[in-house]
């Protein structure tokens, strides 16, 4: 019988060991790098030395649900700082400029088709375009990333309050994140005021 107990107690260290060595390492958390523009886009590199561009978090929530995209053709060329394309809430457009300049060389069919994903997922599935970017490098230094970038939008989030000085405790949802449909709380007067404030829409149009 010990012998019996011995030979059990052998083969369960062995199974185990064998699980243990089979169990696959957790892959490291990848870290992605984005560049903020203040008229609150955001450019990523991508491996094959392209960029992706899209909105921020804090676009998203003062837009609300985008029922409507328009983005720039293939292999036209688009300036930093520019406006090159606009997203639709209701009856309100908001025109958003190229935080890079470059050809564009792809168009995210998704949100062409479903664009409550710009809003859904503006840093994942809900990017806007793919450009070829020129001379990268000198344009990234007029982008903000890292802790100036949080600390700018922590600043923007407050000049918000002022557009809703009466009540900015509403800006707000349980947990601390901004709301959606802010933008609808406007007149139209306050909505161009406020567009021309934070999307920077009165900058040229190429």
């Amino acid at each position: 019988m010990s012998a019996i107990l011995a030979l059990t107690t052998v083969i369960i260290l062995l199974i185990a060991s064998a699980l243990r060595r089979k169990k696959p390492a957790m892959a490291p958390a990848v870290f992605v790098k984005r560049y903020m523009h203040p008229g609150h886009t955001w450019v990523r590199e991508t491996p094959d030395g392209e960029v992706l561009v899209g909105i921020d978090d804090f676009a998203a929530a003062l837009i609300g649900p985008v029922d409507g995209v328009e983005l720039p053709r293939l292999l036209r060329n688009v300036r930093q700082g520019e406006i090159a394309m606009s997203v639709r809430h209701g009856s309100r457009t908001v025109p958003l400029i190229s935080p890079v300049s470059g050809r564009v060389v792809g168009k995210n069919e998704m949100v062409l088709a479903t664009p409550s994903l710009i809003g859904d997922s503006p840093y994942g599935d809900g990017w806007l375009i793919r450009v070829r970017p020129r001379r990268l490098n000198a344009q990234l230094h007029n982008l903000l990333t890292g802790k100036p970038a949080q600390q700018w939008l922590d600043a923007v989030r407050s000049q918000l309050a002022g557009f809703f000085s009466g009540t900015p405790a509403l800006m707000y949802q349980d947990g601390g994140t901004m709301m959606t449909n802010l933008g609808d709380r406007c007149s139209d007067e306050e909505w161009e005021r406020l567009v021309n404030t934070f999307f920077l829409s009165d900058v040229r149009t190429k």
